[in-house]
C-alpha cells in the first residue's frame, strides 16, 4: 500500500504510483481545471487539473501517456513584469541541478527535472508525481510516534546535508515539499522542488549567487538550514529534545541525530 497526497491508502500500481480515485474524478470534474496539453520533450503532458498553488506559480497534475512515469506534475511559473525571468538561463540553471541529481542516485531525490517554455512564453517544470502526505500533515494526523517523527526527521536533515555537500541549494523548504512515502520496510521522506526557486530567482536577477551553480550560493543554503531548522521543530513536536542551538550547516544538524 502507499499513499495518495490527499492521505488516502491506495494500492501500488507495479512500480507506478497513481493518484486514488476520488482525486482523479475530483481533479477531472475541477470546473476551472486546464484542458491545454503543453510540450514535455517530445512527449505532450495532458493536464488534468490543479492540486497546488505556491508563491511562484501553480502545480498541475498530468498525464503522459506513453512514458513512464506516466503521472507527473507540472508546475508553471508566474510571469512578473517588474521581474520577468529569462527563459533560457532558467532552464540552462535547472538542467544543471537535474544533470547533478541524476548522478546522485539516492531514495528521496527525484529521479529527473525536466524545465521548458510554453508557446506563450511561459517557463515550467516537469517532475514526477509524488503521492503522500506532506511530512507535518503525515505526523500530525498518523499522530507518529516519536520513533518514527525521530526517523522521519534524521532522513530529512541527510537529504539536505547531501544537496548541500554536493553544491546544490533546495530553495523552498517547507511542509509541502517535503512527502512522506511509506513501503512494507520503512518510511522515507521525498524532498520536491530541489533548486526551483534558486533557477526563480537567478533568471530574474542574474547577480543572485554567482559561482559555478547560481544555485550553490552561500545566501541559499543559509536559508536552507534555517528552513530545516524550523520544519523540525514542527515535525519533532513534542518529542523535540533536539539541541536547537542555530546549527551552522544542514550536516550540523544531521549529526545531531547521530
Amino acid at each position: 500500500m502507499t499513499v495518495c497526497r490527499c492521505g488516502a491508502e491506495i494500492a501500488r500500481q507495479g512500480a507506478e504510483a497513481v493518484p486514488c480515485p476520488a482525486c482523479l474524478i475530483r481533479l477531472g470534474l475541477e470546473p476551472n481545471a486546464a484542458q491545454a496539453d503543453i510540450p514535455v520533450s517530445s512527449e505532450p503532458a495532458q493536464l488534468l487539473g490543479p492540486i497546488g498553488r505556491g508563491p511562484h506559480g501553480t502545480v498541475h497534475l498530468a498525464f503522459r501517456p506513453h512514458e513512464d512515469p506516466r503521472f507527473v506534475t507540472v508546475k508553471l511559473i508566474d510571469a512578473a513584469v517588474d521581474a520577468p525571468i529569462h527563459a533560457q538561463r532558467f532552464c540552462d540553471q535547472l538542467r544543471g541541478v537535474s544533470r547533478q541529481l541524476n548522478s546522485l542516485p539516492r531514495p528521496g531525490l527525484p529521479e529527473f527535472l525536466e524545465p521548458g517554455v510554453t508557446a506563450d512564453g511561459r517557463v515550467y517544470v516537469v517532475a514526477p508525481y509524488v503521492p503522500g502526505a506532506s511530512i507535518v500533515d503525515y505526523v500530525t494526523t498518523r499522530r507518529s510516534s516519536p520513533r518514527d517523527r525521530i526517523e522521519l526527521a534524521a532522513r530529512l536533515c541527510a537529504l539536505v546535508a547531501d544537496l548541500h555537500r554536493h553544491g546544490i541549494a533546495h530553495g523552498s523548504l517547507k511542509p509541502t515539499n517535503v512527502i512522506v512515502t511509506e513501503s512494507r520496510l520503512r518510511l522515507d521522506t521525498v524532498l520536491l522542488d530541489i533548486g526551483v526557486v534558486p533557477a526563480v530567482n537567478g533568471s530574474r536577477h542574474p547577480t543572485i549567487g554567482r559561482g559555478s551553480q547560481m544555485n550553490s550560493g552561500e545566501g541559499e543554503m543559509t536559508r536552507d538550514v534555517q528552513a530545516l531548522a524550523a520544519l523540525l521543530i514542527e515535525v519533532l513536536g513534542e518529542s523535540t529534545w533536539l539541541d536547537l542551538t542555530p546549527p551552522e550547516s544542514a550536516a550540523d544538524l544531521a549529526a545531531r541525530f547521530a
